[in-house]
Formats: C-alpha cells, sequence, structure tokens
C-alpha cells in the first residue's frame, strides 16, 4: 500500500470512535475494546496477514493477542476456541492453545472438501505449534477476499488448569481486502476498471456510456447493530491514467442513491498507471443516513465525473514531509490558451512555518518531457503565491503529468497531479439568454423557488416560448416541467427531500422548440448559511458548445459564467 493511503487510512482511524462493545469490524484486522477476564482488563487483537486477498498468495497468518490492556504485558497460557465462517459457511472449530498467548496460525489455501491441521493436539487444550515448525491449517480458507467471521471463546488464562465458567466471548468480523479487474469499453478504447474493496466482494459492477457512471453493488447488513460494529466502508476505484474523459478534478458519489461527503471522496494519483479515488464511509455517517436507505440488505456504490471543478488538488510528496496543492486557471484547460499554475507548498507537520522553496515544475505526456524549468517560490505562503505558466498546443490532447519535484533538494520530495487537455469550442453561436435566480440563494432539503426570464439577443424578454425545465441528480429527473415563457418571468416550485443533499443538476432544454439548453451545477446543503440571491445570466452559445462537445467527446466542461 502506497505512502498516500497509509496517510488517508490514519486519518480515518484516527477519528472513529471506539465501539464500546467487544464486536468489530476491521479492514485485514481488529483491537477489540477492553473486557474484564478473570479481574484483568484485557484486549484481544486479531488480525491477518497479508490483508489483501491474491490468488498467489500462497500462505496467510491468522494472529491473536490477548493481553492486559494498561501495561501491553502478554496474558499467558490461553486457550482459544475459534470458529471461523465465510459467506454464511463454517470454514473451521478448533481450540487452539498458545502459553505466551501470541497465537500463531499459519494458513495454506486449498480448494479441498476439508481441512488438515499440522501441529501437536493437547486434548481439551487444543492444537498448538511444534518445537520445530509453526502451527498451520491447510484447506479451503481464504479462497477469496471479503468478510471473514469470528466467534472466539476463551476457555483458560493465566495457567492451562485456570478454566473459566462461563468462557469469555467474543466476535468479530474481519476484511480480506478484494481487488477486481473490470473491462470496459468507451468511445472505441477499451480499458479495465479496478475496484479494491476494503469490506465485503462486490458484485452488479457496470459503467454508463453516457453519464460515465461506475457502480456497482456490496453485500451489507443496514441493521443499527451491524453499522454499531463497522469502523469504516473503504472501496477504491483505480482508474487509468489514458482514460482522460474520467481524469477530473472532482467526482461526485453516492451509496444506495444518497450522496457521499465530499471529504469522503479523495484523489490518489501516486501510483504509475492508475488514479484511485477513495471512497470512505464512516460509521457516524452509516447512522446519519440509514434511515433513509431503502434497501437495507446491500450497498450500491456509484461515481461519476463532476461538472464542477474542485481546488486545489491535493497530495502529500513521497516522503511525507510537505503536503502540495495544485489549481489552474482557467479551467478546463485548453490548447493555445495560456494556462496558469498555482502551486500551493506547506509542511506537513508545520503547516504555519514559512520559508523559501526551490523545486522542479515538470510537465510531460506519455512518458516525454514537454517542460521542466527549477522555479523559487515560497513555502507555507497564502494560496495562489506561487504560480508559473504554460501553454499546450493542440498536439496535447489528452492526459498530461504535473509533477513537482526535488523540493528544496530532497528527491523524495516529489509528487505528481494527472491533469487533462481538452478540446476548443467551436460551435455555432445560439440565440437566447436565460436569467435565473432561485430562492433561498443556499438549496436544503425543503421548497425552492426558481424564477427564470428568456431573452433574445437584443435583450428583450421571449414570451410564449415553450421550454423544459427539469432538476437532475445522477442523470435521473428530480422533478420536471413542460411550460411556457412570461415576459415577466416563470416560476418553478420544486421541493428537495433529505435523499437529494448533494450536487444536483438545472437543466433548461428545447428553447422555442429549438435544440438549444443549458446545464447549471446546483448542490443542496443541510446547513443554513446567509447570503444573498444570486441571478446568473448565462449565454445559450456556449452551452450549444458545451452540449456539441460532450456528444462528441464525452467531456464534461464547466458552465460558461
Amino acid at each position: 500500500m502506497n505512502l498516500a493511503v497509509l496517510i488517508l487510512l490514519g486519518v480515518i482511524f484516527a477519528t472513529i470512535p471506539l465501539i464500546q462493545s467487544s464486536f468489530g469490524h476491521g479492514v485485514g484486522g481488529e483491537t477489540l475494546p477492553p473486557i474484564v477476564i478473570d479481574d484483568k482488563n484485557a484486549t484481544l487483537s486479531l488480525f491477518i496477514n497479508p490483508p489483501t486477498y491474491d490468488p498467489k498468495t500462497g500462505e496467510y497468518e491468522i494472529l491473536l493477542k490477548l493481553y492486559e490492556t494498561n501495561t501491553q504485558a502478554v496474558i499467558p497460557h490461553v486457550t482459544y476456541l475459534v470458529q471461523m465462517s465465510h459467506d454464511g459457511k463454517q470454514l473451521f472449530s478448533e481450540r487452539f492453545h498458545d502459553d505466551s498467548s501470541n497465537l500463531s496460525i499459519k494458513v495454506v489455501p486449498k480448494n479441498t472438501n476439508s481441512i488438515k491441521i499440522d501441529g501437536s493436539n493437547y486434548g481439551e487444550l487444543g492444537w498448538s505449534s511444534n518445537i520445530i515448525s509453526p502451527l498451520k491449517i491447510e484447506g479451503p480458507i481464504f479462497l477469496s477476499g471479503g468478510l471473514y467471521k469470528f466467534h472466539i471463546e476463551v476457555l483458560t488464562i493465566g495457567t492451562d488448569s485456570n478454566k473459566l465458567n462461563p468462557p469469555t466471548k467474543f466476535d468479530a468480523s474481519i476484511s480480506l481486502a478484494d481487488l477486481t479487474d473490470h473491462k470496459i469499453s468507451y468511445e472505441g478504447n477499451d480499458y479495465a476498471i479496478g475496484v479494491m474493496s476494503y469490506y465485503d466482494k462486490i458484485n452488479n459492477f457496470s459503467f454508463d456510456d453516457n453519464s460515465r457512471t461506475i457502480s456497482f453493488s456490496m453485500p451489507y447488513d443496514w441493521s443499527k447493530q451491524n453499522i454499531s460494529q463497522t469502523s469504516v466502508v473503504h472501496q477504491e476505484i483505480r482508474i487509468p491514467k489514458n482514460f482522460a474523459e474520467m481524469l477530473v478534478t472532482k467526482y461526485d458519489a453516492t451509496v444506495n442513491g444518497i450522496p457521499i461527503q465530499e471529504s469522503g471522496v479523495t484523489i490518489d494519483d501516486y501510483t504509475t498507471d492508475s488514479r484511485i479515488v477513495h471512497l470512505v464511509l464512516t460509521q457516524k455517517e452509516l447512522g446519519t443516513i440509514v434511515d433513509s436507505v431503502q434497501d437495507k440488505s446491500k450497498m450500491t456504490f456509484t461515481m461519476t465525473p463532476s461538472k464542477q471543478e474542485k481546488f486545489p488538488l491535493s497530495s502529500y510528496t513521497h516522503n511525507a514531509i510537505f503536503q502540495v496543492g495544485l489549481s489552474w486557471d482557467p479551467a478546463p484547460i485548453q490548447p493555445s490558451k495560456n494556462t496558469r499554475f498555482y502551486v500551493d507548498i506547506t509542511r506537513y507537520f508545520a503547516p504555519k512555518v514559512r520559508e523559501d522553496a526551490k523545486f522542479d515544475f515538470v510537465i510531460s505526456q506519455h512518458g516525454k518531457e514537454l517542460y521542466r524549468k527549477s522555479v523559487t517560490g515560497l513555502i507555507g505562503a497564502d494560496e495562489k503565491t506561487n504560480y508559473y505558466d504554460y501553454t499546450f498546443s493542440d498536439k496535447n490532447l489528452g492526459p498530461i503529468i504535473i509533477s513537482i519535484e526535488n523540493i528544496n533538494g530532497e528527491k523524495l520530495s516529489s509528487t505528481d497531479y494527472v491533469i487533462v487537455v481538452k478540446p476548443t469550442s467551436n460551435g455555432s453561436p445560439g440565440k437566447y439568454f436565460v436569467d435565473l435566480t432561485w430562492i433561498p440563494e443556499n438549496l436544503q432539503p425543503g421548497q425552492a423557488e426558481f424564477i427564470l426570464t428568456i431573452y433574445d439577443k437584443d435583450l428583450q424578454p421571449v414570451s410564449g416560448a415553450k421550454y423544459d425545465f427539469a432538476v437532475l441528480q445522477n442523470s435521473k429527473p428530480v422533478y420536471q416541467n413542460s411550460a411556457i415563457a412570461k415576459e415577466g418571468g416563470s416560476f418553478e416550485d420544486v421541493t428537495f427531500f433529505e435523499a437529494n443533499k448533494g450536487p444536483l443538476t438545472l437543466q433548461v432544454s428545447k428553447i422555442d422548440r429549438t435544440n438549444e439548453s443549458v446545464e447549471l451545477p446546483i448542490t443542496v446543503t443541510p446547513e443554513f448559511p446567509l447570503g444573498w440571491i444570486l441571478v446568473f445570466t448565462i449565454l445559450f452559445s456556449g452551452v450549444i458548445v458545451l452540449s456539441k462537445i460532450n456528444k462528441k467527446t464525452g467531456y464534461f466542461m464547466s458552465h460558461p459564467f
């Protein structure tokens, strides 16, 4: 796992509250909450190594450790009853013993009908390692990734003869991360989209060409008891870096039709061949949205390139010393137009430290450098203090790598970003303007009123013109209506619900029986900030150009304000 993922997971788990029961779902392992056993405040940890499923892995290891919570000292002479199941089928139920309490079980996956244990059997105390060889199980275990459930009973503690009556029981579910690859075709090109699930195996993967939406499902029990046992649900979507139409600055994601918080969707460009988009749902967020979930037997994820830009892109250098932000203007990047890149650098552990910086600003494409310049700037400065200009040509369409290298002479103080140079708009001029206002300015669940007036090129109101008005969520209509424009403004009353929170698209189309249309990204938020009502004036000629480019290339471009 690369450095960026480790940092991300560190942040995730640092923010997850301790679950107050002897239950838990972990990614590759679990440290269960303390519990009193035989007058000792004890903690049980359970891990699988390696934590990721790979059919080429010849041996895994199950590690069990019971120790005193306050001193971290292991508790000796522990006998465990371990029952392990997967996909509703019990894999084994056996007793194991270790004098030091550090129980290690080597697991050799074999597609057989039964298990075989290599070790010493001490009757009621169970299986233990030999003097010269480790305890080993061979059989149909870890033949696939997903969620593995453990029921563990502590039978003896302290001495072999100290039998607990009743035994202390634990339940845990450990996720063996599962990577699947899915071949898709888009505009005559073949790509492989990877999904790494850190909870359970996924199914029903699909890719929609029109909206460029990736979707897949995963079994999940949405009961409140199960949510209380789920620390985090984490999915990685791996996008090839040559898939230009999917390389954007922001993605909109949902689970069961409910928007995932923006902080739960992050971009990782560290790997060589793929961009990784992390979808993270914390226990708190699961508890917040559970009442809005209709199908409580699974999670269905969607991820779509957003129509909004998100700046700055942020990443860490390979040595985790610096955090680097990258943004640019104008967006989207187009050939023959000067692009100004802003590079914001801060020390990760001392973000307020201000100092001089020297680094290399590098632009490359298809493995070849287009531009390299040693530049100077400031670390810890205000945003957009450091900027550098470059103009791309028509030969540079598609994915581009922007690299910030050798900050202050440190080779590992480097990071990369994937951006896209998009074709220049060249559509036909349109005939209309539209004036849009909505109340309240900051849309929340509840009723909102949209006021629109259509004007001709002479800025005269157009009355009697038919139009279609729609609000879309994940390309599906939340509200739609056909109406006739009025000179003093037309009114559309829309009611938003909790399930509509997040990014939406406002669409006005078929103006006056023409093919002219406009799309505008809006957001429904649960918060209630104050502000003035904004009036947006949109030139339809730009919208026609947008429509033509989208149809030809599949790119989503920003609305032309």
